[in-house]
């Protein structure tokens, strides 16, 4: 998953389907503009790489 030490969350995204993290990601992105602080769109930023990540290592992405 993510190499970084400090990161807050331990989940298992393989559950989930393709479809699924897309959604997710594309709220996250809708959400984005509507962050007021630069340490919220931060974390915001975080979670969706870690659902890219997913979206790539498990080589969903075509």
């Amino acid at each position: 998953m993510l190499d970084n030490a400090d990161w807050p969350y331990d989940v298992d995204l393989s559950a989930l389907d393709t479809p699924s993290i897309t959604n997710i990601i594309l709220d996250i992105e809708n959400h984005l503009p509507l962050m007021a602080c630069e340490g919220d769109i931060g974390e915001l930023m975080r979670v969706k790489q870690l659902f890219e990540d997913e979206l790539k290592n498990a080589h969903r992405l075509h």
